[in-house]
């Protein structure tokens, strides 16, 4: 990102910074990257410390970069916090309105957060040290509870985000709104609500991060030429939750798994929900297009289900390739796509995965799917896979198992006009799932 022979290298301790742990060094920090943007940018360096701080608001070529032992430690105090202006429009991104998560980016409260970087760009936090945002609570906030953000960008370009460890996020440990070749790489983010959460951007990467959250791990939508891979994610939500549509998504080389280590923050569950939900309107309205969305060297256990695609009303989706998936001990559901309207997908194409669930021991299920609506299933009339409102489905190479007993088809195609399949293991007759009652398998 930047030659050290060449850049200008600011230390905050020339600005009156101290790492004591208890004085507040807001100035101090705002007063060094300030300093260095007026230099043209550069590198402003944070030692060995642990440095309280309130809002630091990052400067266009200016990268922070945090030593080893090197903590900026949030305020617990939340009026040493400020909230970031929007200076383009981003109410597209808006969901939940008329909900306990309302989550609007003209909401002064929501905003806040301990970095802002806002319309900059060639910026950006790097280093083995650590952000802690000290899990600051709000009354006032999402939940009556939540509190800033760690790291909030807006509408900025060519940031970098890599190496460091963010702790304790007091809402989300990334937010971000609208940003552009942009990389988040070798992160570490442990406990907080969600790990990175993206909406809106343009050819950016997450790879290589190390999650264990309290809520989604990487979240958000409206997202172009996005790659996520690499990624240790464990979650006590969802893995990978996309709410709004997206375009050209390669999720690739994922361990997703549960249950959760940190319980998650609103519930205190830590059972896991999807390894990878794609739900554009799960979260309000989020019109649009899915298409070229590849999953591919997906790893999972312990999870509820390990793909679930869901369109609203407002959507509709083009191609969706799902490939190379190793899955053990799926908790309830199966791998999924469909739309409980009208919303179409084009193509499905599933090949080489192996799955395993844990079955259900209820004979009576199949008769009682016949009548109940879709609105009261607590899981699928199937038990590996279902499809609905799709215009063609192809499964090839793929191993379906279950722990126990269970009654249910295997695969159930609703509305689907073609079907292919080759090398299932059972052997289905056209999906339906003649086998009806599998021995159990031994976990593998």
């Amino acid at each position: 990102m930047y030659n050290l022979f060449l850049t200008i290298l600011v230390s905050i301790l020339s600005y009156g910074a101290k790492g004591d742990g208890v004085t507040l060094n807001t100035h101090a920090f705002n007063s060094a990257i300030e300093a260095c943007a007026q230099q043209g940018g550069g590198v402003v360096e944070v030692p060995e410390g642990t440095f309280l701080s309130g809002t630091i608001h990052l400067k266009t070529g200016v990268t922070l970069q945090l030593q080893k032992g090197a903590v900026i430690l949030g305020s617990k105090r939340l009026s040493d916090y400020e909230s970031f202006v929007p200076k383009h429009d981003l109410s597209r991104y808006e969901s939940g309105r008329g909900t306990a998560n309302a989550n609007s980016a003209y909401d002064t409260i929501w905003t806040k957060a301990l970095v802002i970087a806002n319309d900059i760009h060639d910026a950006g936090i790097i280093g083995e040290g650590t952000i802690d945002g000290q899990h600051v609570f709000n009354p006032l906030g999402e939940e009556k509870m939540r509190g800033p953000h760690t790291i909030i960008a807006a509408s900025c370009q060519r940031l970098t985000f890599s190496h460091f460890n963010v702790c304790h996020a007091a809402n989300y440990a990334f937010l971000a709104y609208d940003i552009s070749d942009s990389h988040f790489s070798n992160l570490t983010i442990t406990e907080g609500w969600d790990g990175i959460h993206i909406r809106g951007c343009e050819r950016v990467s997450i790879r290589n991060c190390v999650m264990h959250t309290g809520d989604d791990g990487i979240a958000g939508g409206y997202w172009h030429k996005m790659v996520i891979d690499g990624n240790e994610i464990n979650s006590s939500c969802n893995g990978i939750r996309m709410i709004q549509p997206s375009v050209d998504l390669a999720i690739t080389n994922n361990h997703i798994y549960g249950p959760g280590l940190c319980k998650h923050r609103t519930s205190g569950k830590t059972s896991s929900d999807a390894a990878i939900s794609l739900e554009p309107g799960g979260w309000g309205a989020a019109p649009g297009r899915l298409d070229s969305i590849v999953i591919s060297n997906l790893k999972t256990e312990t999870v509820l289900t390990p793909v679930s695609v869901t369109l609203s009303e407002d959507n509709t989706a083009g191609t969706i390739i799902i490939e190379n998936v190793v899955a053990r001990d799926i908790t309830r559901m199966a791998m999924s796509v469909k739309s409980w309207g009208s919303a179409h997908t084009d193509s499905v194409i599933v090949r080489n995965v192996d799955l395993q669930f844990r079955g259900i021991d209820d004979p009576s299920l199949p008769k009682w799917f016949k009548t109940a609506k879709t609105s009261e299933w607590p899981f699928f009339p199937s038990w590996a896979m279902y499809f609905r409102n799709v215009g063609s489905v192809s499964i090839e190479n793929a191993k379906l198992s279950h722990i126990g007993s269970d009654y249910r088809k295997a695969i159930i195609y609703n509305n689907v006009g073609k079907k292919k399949e080759k090398n299932l293991t059972p052997a289905l007759s056209e999906g339906e799932g003649d086998v009806t009652h599998m021995k159990s398998e031994k976990n593998n």
